[in-house]
């Protein structure tokens, strides 16, 4: 009360009227209840209060703040017309869904649209501005006219038009500068693309590579099992001790152990395909298997042409030369700063008035225009101009300099990938010629073992020996798959479903380091 006597008192010298009085007083205390908030804290009077009160202590978000899941965070499943084949879903199928649905494609694409957006508005200084301007009033207006107070009403419609005619440069520029970030967004979806055709692939060959290590698993437990039975039908007959059926068994249950391993590795490595997709790592769905034959014929080009290919054809590469041409006409946009801006002008508009001045009547009613040149000269800015040349210049170098490393590691990408590849199909035969010689191995040494002519030693080391060249085989397989998918992706071409079952490498050893001379 004592406020709302101040506030009162401050106005007994004005001549307010009595309700003017009551209406303040009105708004100071919705005010004042605005402020108290019904003893609520307000963010506007209490800011700390609405946040933790240490750097250690976790705040409690209320109930009723806490925002239910948006939309887009609901993860989609697999799609109806897939779900008959659920459970052997081939490459082709995942890769088609993958396109649809996963996320950083859609944002990659949502950038670039919104990239072409900033460009169009960028281009829109190529056009005259036009604006309305309406305008009224109404009422006791005692500064508006010398003769006395007026009374009545005032108005004013008015279009504006203004258009740049010369900036030496500086509007295209700006348009450059926007269509070059329009291209680099394109390069970037690209890139997206190329990254998914990657990853899915790499996603599913490796998870196809550890089933098949399930299964290597499986079938050494069984020999393993073998071994250790035939260690204790030794131990019975009195030809061996409890020493060689401790080892058998202590080997029987590593590769029990080696089992579980592998068997987890599939269940981590089908959500990471999920994830790879676009749908949730709990997603419930299979693939096919994968063929059991791999064509390995020779490759036609060599490392010089997958680089040159490379170099044309990598979105990423492209999307850094859309960024030093950006920085060019950001440099040039800068420069033309530096100058002046001629700019046309022009209104065309109506006056309107009616009302009376000292008891007589005033109307009054014509049309305005006008037009002419604005010359703006940039005569000093505190130096700001100048240092933004000098920022866009900087940039400029530093876009080049960046450039020139994305394409050294472009080449190095594609030369890593390129051996990779023919490393892994070298791998793959000498696997599957591993894998035959260990199996005669292990086979001799279980008979001979039986036969009271080799101890348990040898046959635990052949045994070992097997079991370790069906996992080579498993790697071998695997790697040729998902290196060629890394190989396709170093270079930017597209990679078709099909092509990874499909596959075109050399079967010869060494002939390409001839030819990248």
């Amino acid at each position: 009360m004592k406020w709302s006597w101040v506030i009162m008192n401050g106005f007994s010298n004005v001549p307010v009227p009595r309700l003017g009085k009551l209406m303040v007083l009105c708004l100071f205390l919705g005010w004042a209840m605005a402020l108290t908030g019904c003893g609520k804290k307000l963010p506007e009077t209490d800011p700390k209060g609405f946040a933790s009160s240490a750097p250690g202590k976790v705040y409690q978000v209320p109930d009723e703040k806490n925002p239910n899941p948006l939309p887009d965070e609901k993860e989609p499943g697999v799609p109806e017309s897939l779900a008959p084949l659920r459970d052997k879903l081939n490459l082709a199928q995942l890769l088609d869904t993958a396109l649809q649905i996963n996320p950083t494609t859609q944002a990659a694409w949502e950038q670039a649209r919104a990239a072409a957006a900033e460009w169009g508005a960028a281009r829109g200084t190529y056009y005259p501005t036009v604006t309305a301007d309406v305008r009224g009033s109404g009422g006791n207006l005692s500064q508006s006219s010398s003769l006395g107070l007026f009374r009545g009403v005032f108005g004013e419609i008015g279009i504006g038009l203004s258009y740049l005619l010369l900036d030496f440069g500086g509007r295209e520029a700006s348009a450059e500068w926007a269509r070059q970030a329009l291209i680099a967004a394109n390069w970037n979806h690209n890139q997206s693309i190329q990254d998914l055709l990657r990853n899915v692939p790499q996603a599913y060959y490796q998870y196809l590579g550890n089933k098949a290590r399930v299964d290597a698993s499986e079938a050494s437990l069984k020999e393993a099992l073998t071994s250790l039975r035939s260690t204790e039908q030794r131990k019975q007959a009195g030809v061996s001790t409890i020493a060689d059926v401790l080892q058998a068994r202590a080997k029987a249950d590593q590769v029990r152990l080696d089992l579980v391993a592998n068997r987890g590795a599939v269940q981590v490595s089908r959500g990471q395909l999920a994830t790879a997709i676009g749908w949730p790592a709990n997603t419930s769905f299979d693939v096919a298997e994968a063929p059991e034959e791999i064509p390995l014929d020779r490759m036609e080009q060599n490392t010089r042409d997958l680089i040159d290919l490379a170099v044309r054809g990598r979105p990423d590469l492209a999307a850094a030369r859309a960024a030093v041409r950006q920085g060019e006409a950001e440099l040039r946009k800068s420069e033309s700063d530096l100058w002046p801006k001629l700019i046309a002008t022009g209104n065309v508009g109506w006056t309107g008035v009616d009302g009376k001045i000292s008891g007589l009547d005033f109307r009054d009613n014509e049309p305005n225009y006008y037009g002419g040149l604005a010359l703006q000269i940039p005569i000093f800015e505190g130096f700001s101009l100048t240092n933004r040349v000098r920022q866009a210049t900087a940039s400029l170098e530093s876009a080049r300099a960046s450039l020139r490393a994305k394409e050294e590691s472009v080449i190095a990408d594609v030369w890593t990938a390129y051996y990779t590849v023919h490393t892994a199909a070298q791998q793959v035969e000498s696997s599957e010629t591993l894998l035959v010689s260990s199996e005669e191995s292990y086979a001799v040494s279980l008979a001979r073992y039986r036969a009271g002519a080799a101890d348990v030693v040898e046959l635990l080391n052949a045994q070992s020996q097997l079991a370790a060249a069906r996992a080579q085989k498993v790697e071998a397989r695997t790697s040729i798959f998902t290196s060629y998918a890394e190989l396709v992706h170093a270079i930017g071409a597209k990679l078709p479903a099909d092509s990874l079952n499909e596959l075109s490498l050399s079967k010869e050893k060494g002939d390409s380091s001839s030819d990248d001379q």
